[in-house]
């Protein structure tokens, strides 16, 4: 049961995770827009860590209900590299110069 536990608890992260990743493109300010995009970073790969764990702690499970949720977890991290992305190129294009300067 607690590898259940772990894998749920990942799988909500990973969820949060790429809500809080889309909302860094609207965020204020460029310090502020980089700084949400390394600390979203940060969070993917611990995501990713954590996954790698619970990998390792059902493997030859045959708790249905474990494997699905850490196919969850795995899709929420794929949503969320996706969300940084998008959110990396929103930072992008608001630094690029707009017509000629006069």
């Amino acid at each position: 049961m607690n590898r259940m536990k772990a894998v749920a608890v990942a799988a909500a992260v990973c969820g949060l995770l790429a809500g809080g990743v889309t909302s860094s493109a609207f965020a204020e300010g460029d310090g502020h827009v980089k700084e949400t995009i390394k600390h979203a970073k940060e969070g993917i790969e611990h995501e990713k860590e954590a996954i790698k764990h619970i990998e390792e702690a059902i493997k030859g499970s045959g708790d249905v209900h474990a494997k699905e949720a850490l196919e969850h977890a795995k899709e929420a991290v794929k949503h969320a590299e996706e969300a940084m992305a998008h959110a990396e190129q929103a930072d992008h294009a608001g630094h690029k110069p707009k017509g000629k300067a006069k």
